[in-house]
């Protein structure tokens, strides 16, 4: 799967010179997409989102239910799958596709109300994921291939792996917290509001790191960045 100028390719027969496809033999329809499914937020504490390539949106709203909305165009040569449902507590969101995907131009608003969940979990392809401000769970969880992902909330444990995507991570603390960020070639940019006092283990193998956080009073965050190739930059 291949991400060029915000668009997804996806196939096996392509032939690729300067950014630009020349030749693919996939096959498949134009599908434009326009749903949107919500649940009633009381009964939820655990939001799971999984979706292959459209871009995530996470906003709050002042409605009291949980709304996802699957947006934009794609050619498929399979089937696509967009589906909100509540396991106990738990809401499962997802947006997949089986088959060949190209040219697609897909995005997945997800506005919530304003509370902590205890869980917010991301998983994706190639999505670029941002959470905007005001978004607070206990844990977060990200997981992704080469999506870019960008946060702004409130978070006591986070854990982010991505293979080849940048990370721009802002908390606002409001507690002690936990951070562990795992990328193979990713930049990670991270800044904490609100701590006093950052244990910080950071690991690169040919990328900089630059620690301007400075101690003061405030809450204690215990992090770990690690990257093979990527800059890593604190504040």
């Amino acid at each position: 799967m291949i991400n060029i100028n915000g668009k997804i390719f996806s196939g096996s027969n392509m032939t690729i010179v300067n950014g630009r496809i020349i030749k693919s033999d996939v096959s498949g329809k134009f599908h434009k997409f326009n749903e949107k499914k919500s649940e009633d937020c009381s009964n939820i504490d655990r939001i799971i989102i999984d979706s292959t390539v459209a871009n995530i949106n996470i906003s709050l709203s002042n409605s009291t239910k949980i709304e996802a909305h699957l947006y934009g165009e794609a050619k498929i040569s399979g089937t696509a799958n967009f589906d909100v449902k509540l396991v106990n507590r738990e809401l499962q969101i997802t947006s997949n596709f089986t088959g060949n995907l190209f040219n697609g131009d897909l995005k997945l608003d997800i506005t919530i109300p304003k509370k902590t969940f205890k869980i917010i979990s991301v998983k994706s392809s190639s999505a670029t994921i941002t959470l905007n401000e005001g978004t607070s769970a206990d844990y977060l969880k990200v997981k992704t291939q080469s999506g870019y992902l960008k946060t702004n909330g409130t978070f006591r444990n986070v854990s982010i792996f991505t293979m080849s995507g940048d990370v721009e991570l802002f908390i606002n603390a409001t507690e002690d917290i936990n951070v562990n960020i795992s990328t193979m070639s990713g930049d990670v940019s991270a800044e904490f509001n609100n701590i006093g006092n950052l244990n910080l283990s950071t690991n690169s193998m040919s990328g900089k790191v630059r620690n301007r956080h400075i101690d003061n009073n405030g809450y204690i965050a215990d992090v770990d960045i690690s990257t093979m190739s990527g800059d890593i930059q604190i504040r």
